[in-house]
């Protein structure tokens, strides 16, 4: 098999899985896209032993923590970039709601990790 039969086995391949198993959400422009999102958190509390919980935030390294992302085809965000916003349609508890794209990670075989920061937008008149 050819290095390119590869590729567009493997595009059709994650076009399928995106489309089934895929979180939806809109394009600032209204384009409906499907990924895979992630919202990691800080601040949950863990066991603690003798001493009680522990606040999670105050055990880790705060420059590991994932940012939240939305992995999703390259093909299907083509023109989006750092600062555009998107809303993950899926319910307030599961993370859903408006974020602002901060970066694109491609990973070079079609998938673009859209990594995301909460929306800062701001709608009051600065006089």
């Amino acid at each position: 098999m050819s290095a390119w039969r590869f590729r567009e086995l493997a595009a059709r391949m994650d076009a399928v899985l995106v489309e089934r198993l895929g979180d939806p959400a809109t394009l600032a422009d209204g384009r409906p896209i499907k990924g895979a999102f992630a919202s990691p958190f800080v601040g949950a509390e863990i066991g603690g032993g003798k001493g009680g919980a522990v606040r999670l935030g105050s055990a880790i390294n705060a420059d590991a923590v994932l940012e939240p992302t939305l992995t999703v085809r390259v093909i299907d965000v083509v023109g989006v970039k750092a600062g555009d916003f998107l809303t993950v349609e899926l319910p307030a508890l599961l993370g859903g709601g408006r974020y602002k794209v901060s970066r694109l990670k491609p990973d070079g075989a079609g998938m673009v990790d859209l990594v995301l920061g909460v929306s800062s937008e701001r709608t009051d008149d600065i006089t």
